[in-house]
């Protein structure tokens, strides 16, 4: 049999997180209610950990509290191969800003428990989601004061889950954004 081909099989086509966008997204999360049983500021932590390291969702799941690795010169998180689409281990470098966020959200916790509290893998993006509507929402209310501001933005795909091209921003799409930042 054929191997499919990524660019004329693909199930679906994704977009980027833009750098304009994740300061609102940011915002929105963490000051936003809990969502599938995770805080907005764990969301944010989760999300912003999803584009630095370009994890993917079952991946991040899989980290353990001795799988962050953060009193080292070079702190990083370590996806053993069991849990990695590939097989082999990946071990993802962090910036010190991550690295202190995270050391404060895992320091009381014990070393085989999970390091994001994530919910049901069905829920994953159905909570991204959630929370870019309400990062568009604020986007659009600060225009609130300025009509034809506000139905530019409208029109606009800014922090839009699904594109005018019909390309989507699903939690995969944060690998992307990885990828792309």
């Amino acid at each position: 049999p054929r191997r499919p081909s990524p660019s004329s099989d693909r199930r679906r086509e994704r977009r980027m997180l833009l750098p304009d966008e994740y300061p609102w997204l940011a915002n929105a999360t963490r000051n936003g209610p809990n969502r599938h049983g995770i805080t907005g500021s764990e969301r944010e932590l989760l999300y912003r950990t999803a584009i630095q390291t370009g994890l993917r969702s079952s991946e991040l799941r899989s980290l353990e509290r001795g799988s962050v690795f953060l009193a080292t010169d070079r702190p990083y998180v370590l996806c053993k191969a069991g849990s990695t689409k590939n097989r082999r281990d990946a071990r993802q470098y962090l910036e010190p800003e991550l690295a202190a966020d995270l050391e404060r959200h895992v320091q009381s916790k014990k070393p085989q428990a999970e390091v994001f509290a994530m919910p049901h893998e069905a829920d994953v993006a159905a909570m991204l989601r959630a929370d870019m509507a309400a990062a568009r929402h604020e986007w659009l209310e600060a225009a609130a004061d300025n009509p034809a501001e506000r139905l530019r933005r409208e029109q606009s795909d800014f922090l839009a889950d699904v594109s005018h091209e019909g390309q989507r921003l699903d939690f995969h799409s944060l690998r992307h954004t990885c990828g792309a930042w």
